[in-house]
């Protein structure tokens, strides 16, 4: 059951992304505008995907509403508590022959992985967290393996390098530190608009870990004189997957609250 929950928060996370959505619509829009009835209807279809297009890639209009998501979160700030553990929650990769790790590690788990060691460098004793599993697509090496490597290669000691292998998503990695780190000082490093519903996860299982966010989405900006980018799109789908995200863990929590109640 847990696993056709999982293929189906994937299946509507993607189909109610900006790009999916304004394709739909456009497609609707065609066939409306097939029939002189509807045409008027059509029209207004198309404004909705083409207003949709705009807000999502302009990034004078798509910094403002992803600052306001990034900044619930500030950035780490050493303080003076000892800290045991650094995990760094999972991304992607995919193994390649004749690629150096660094290309086979998604950009995103290169700047997790960058924020945790020096997190890690900064609190002397502790140790690193790396979660993760073999992706959709079985890989010969899990990601935190593939993101050990790198950071042996970086100089960590192999031995303050700590490995779950097999949790899939941000609500099982926050289950299975839970059930090993549930009373030790933990910092949290992961994408900054993604650190809302990782903490709410965190919290969810009795955790309190200290906010760590990193690859920030939003940065300012000095004029509206902007094209719309392909890249300020990918920031607008990153911060919608994170919103339907956080609402169907909310559901999820709010349905199990249910059940125990009855």
């Amino acid at each position: 059951m847990d696993q056709y929950l999982f293929l189906l928060k994937n299946f509507l996370g993607n189909l109610l992304m900006p790009v999916p959505v304004t394709l739909l619509l456009l497609f609707w829009a065609v066939l409306l505008l097939l029939r002189r009835k509807t045409r008027w209807l059509g029209i207004i279809v198309v404004t909705l995907a083409t207003a949709l297009l705009f807000v999502t890639s302009y990034s004078p209009l798509s910094n403002q509403y992803i600052a306001k998501f990034e900044a619930q979160t500030p950035a780490y700030r050493q303080g003076n508590n000892h800290i045991d553990y650094i995990a760094v929650l999972g991304s992607w990769h995919q193994s390649v022959t004749n690629q150096p790790v660094t290309s086979e590690l998604s950009p995103t788990a290169i700047v997790r992985l960058a924020e945790g060691i020096r997190i890690y460098r900064l609190n002397p004793g502790s140790k690193l967290i790396f979660t993760g599993f073999k992706g959709v697509t079985p890989d010969p090496v899990s990601y935190p393996e593939k993101l050990r490597e790198l950071a042996v290669g970086l100089g960590v000691p192999a031995t303050d390098i700590i490995l779950l292998k097999g949790p899939q998503d941000t609500a099982e990695e926050a289950n299975l530190i839970a059930a090993s780190f549930a009373n030790t000082s933990l910092v949290l490093v992961t994408t900054a608009v993604h650190m809302p519903r990782a903490i709410y996860l965190f919290n969810k299982v009795g955790l309190d870990p200290i906010p760590a966010p990193t690859e920030h989405l939003s940065k300012p900006f000095r004029s509206w004189w902007h094209f719309p980018t392909g890249s300020t799109l990918a920031n607008g789908e990153y911060w919608a997957h994170e919103q339907i995200g956080l609402i169907w863990a909310k559901l999820v929590n709010k349905a199990e609250e249910t059940a125990a109640n009855n």
